[in-house]
């Protein structure tokens, strides 16, 4: 690749502007949801793809069912699925000598070494959602960005042990590095921000900002000065009248503390369509074109580095398409349908699916794929700009406060709500919404499709469908935690003022410590009470309170707690505050 690529002129980004502080918006029809259909007689959910140097072997790892695919690229044939020792692997990396795969285990928080040549897999513990893997061109050192602790961690390969830590952004995940090694880049999902990382040095050399969120995939430029990545503008200035704009897909050029980042920027809206929530991103060999999977309207784009801004779209390219890489020959482009349970072989001249490869049968099938689907589909969305995986994605929060028009109670248009994640099991945490508008979740996702999201006709199986997937959606194991999964001892400390004299089990009760019942904490009107959050899981649900106003769990006792009446933290020493929230980030 060039690397003297120029980034594109900002004039589109700027007229964009200008129509999207008016409300406009310029969408295409979504695709019928009818077009493309998840793999409902099982699917072992391929994420990421990666190839060996030669181009003969295609590794693929396998989120529902732990393992790693190996392909026969001549033949499509999967050789074998080998255990990768932990659960809902992402990323992979595969050393240039073609014996040794990396895989992170996201869930289960891990990182799997893989041997490709007696097919076995030892695990190193790396808590905090480990989401994707690069490797040092000589294959000695990994980076691997560990997403709820907001740092890449320095894996000496050779000894299996973390040598230093990188502080990022918040939530990074989508990683790359150049070719000669010296620059790795991440993708701060929540934050919007891209992080560049001197390898010699292991540290951050800077930081570029965007007006964005759902980073959720990056390239670098050979020099390692400029970076390409894909995510989604929150148009949460105004009220949520219709779903048109509410979000924008967008690509943008990042420089470390770059002043013209957030200007040079695509939207993808305005001159490409079926682009909703755009997911990985890769460089063609050539540098001529950006390839994006578009998961929420399942299709692939193509996006022009320099010259024309015509974007060119494979539709169909399979269901809820996550990961893809090239073949090193440049001649293919594979294609991870993470909900199709198969991969598309693109070419990319022509831009036409050649094959599909099938990752074969599945040790169980999935009983909330369909909802699943629907979740992640911007297909069931007037407009199909976004899905609810945009708000939420997997599952989580996107960090935003929303003026909500669609839910009539006292919160009104004009007080913002932040986004909740919906992570937790959370059917026994009834009622929901701050306010606790919708006493049933059928109730609240009927509303949320048909208010917010103005679907089109819905069947009712449909909304049980989706509110069945979102109980199923568990917490991964809190890596605030002891190694055997037990309170700290500041921890045990903060649970005695947790339920003593903090007072705050008189709200947070239960087994996920809050849910069932509404209070006034002082943050909203005289009268107007909210209903009691869950405390499971809130180290990773940033910001607090219901309009988003602190940032931190510290904020909300220390700056937004002026009436006294959340609980009787007020009453609390520094020290005692700070031994109560350990324990309430490790619940």
């Amino acid at each position: 690749m060039n690397a003297r690529l120029q980034p594109l002129p900002f004039s589109l980004g700027v007229l964009a502007l200008a129509l999207a502080s008016t409300g406009l918006a310029l969408p295409q029809e979504a695709p019928s949801i009818a077009t493309v259909r998840p793999a409902t007689e099982g699917n072992r959910a391929p994420y990421e793809v990666a190839f060996t140097a030669d181009g003969a072997l295609a590794l693929v790892t396998e989120y529902d069912e732990g393992a790693l695919a190996l392909i026969d690229r001549a033949t499509g044939k999967v050789l074998r699925h080998v255990p990768t020792g932990g659960q809902e692997p992402t990323g992979v990396a595969v050393a240039s000598d073609a014996k040794l795969a990396l895989v992170t285990n996201s869930f289960s928080g891990s990182l799997a070494f893989v041997d490709l040549q007696a097919f076995k897999t030892e695990t190193l513990r790396l808590p905090g959602m480990p989401w994707d893997v690069v490797l040092s061109p000589d294959g000695k050192t990994a980076y691997v960005s560990v997403s709820q602790l907001d740092q890449v961690a320095v894996i000496d390969v050779d000894r299996r042990q973390v040598v230093a830590r990188v502080p990022t952004g918040r939530r990074p995940r989508a990683l790359a590095i150049t070719p000669d090694g010296r620059v790795v880049v991440t993708a701060n999902m929540t934050e919007g921000s891209v992080t560049f990382i001197d390898t010699a040095s292991r540290a951050s050399v800077g930081k570029g900002p965007t007006p964005a969120v759902n980073l959720r995939g990056v390239a670098v430029y050979p020099n390692g000065r400029l970076a390409y990545c894909v995510g989604q503008r929150a148009q949460n200035e105004r009220p949520t009248e219709v779903p048109l704009g509410i979000w924008s897909n967008q690509s943008f050029h990042v420089v470390p503390n770059g002043g013209r980042n957030g200007l040079d920027n695509i939207w993808l809206d305005l001159v490409g369509n079926e682009v909703s929530d755009p997911d990985s991103v890769v460089f063609d060999p050539q540098g001529r074109r950006a390839f994006i999977t578009c998961s929420g309207s399942h299709a692939l784009n193509v996006v022009p580095l320099r010259g024309s801004l015509e974007l060119k779209v494979v539709s169909g390219v399979g269901a809820y398409p996550r990961g893809l890489a090239f073949t090193p020959d440049g001649k293919e482009v594979w294609v991870a349908n993470n909900l199709g349970n198969d991969l598309a072989v693109v070419d990319p001249e022509t831009l036409r699916v050649t094959r599909r490869i099938s990752l074969g049968p599945t040790a169980r099938k999935d009983p909330h794929l369909a909802g699943r689907f629907l979740f992640n589909s911007a297909t069931i969305v007037k407009g199909g700009q976004f899905s609810c995986n945009s708000c939420h994605p997997d599952g989580t929060t996107d960090g935003i406060s929303w003026k909500f028009t669609h839910v009539p109670d006292a919160l009104g248009r004009e007080i913002t709500r932040n986004v909740r994640s919906l992570r937790g099991e959370i059917g026994d945490t009834g009622p929901f919404r701050w306010t606790g508008h919708d006493t049933a979740l059928e109730a609240f996702v009927q509303h949320e499709t048909v208010g917010l999201l103005q679907s089109p006709k819905m069947e009712e199986a449909q909304f049980r469908q989706i509110a069945d997937y979102i109980r199923s959606l568990p917490l991964p194991p809190n890596p605030h935690r002891q190694e055997d999964g037990s309170f700290t001892d500041t921890a045990k400390q903060g649970k005695l003022l947790f339920e003593g004299k903090a007072g705050c089990v008189s709200c947070h009760a239960g087994p996920k410590a809050g849910g069932g019942r509404k209070v006034r904490v002082g943050t909203t009107p005289p009268g107007l009470e909210l209903d009691v959050p869950h405390l499971a899981g809130v180290y990773d649900s940033y910001p607090y309170l219901h309009d988003g106003r602190a940032a931190t769990l510290e904020e909300i006792f220390q700056r937004h707690n002026e009436e006294k009446l959340h609980g009787s933290a007020h009453t609390l020493t520094a020290e005692e505050l700070k031994a109560l929230l350990e324990y309430v980030r490790e619940l």
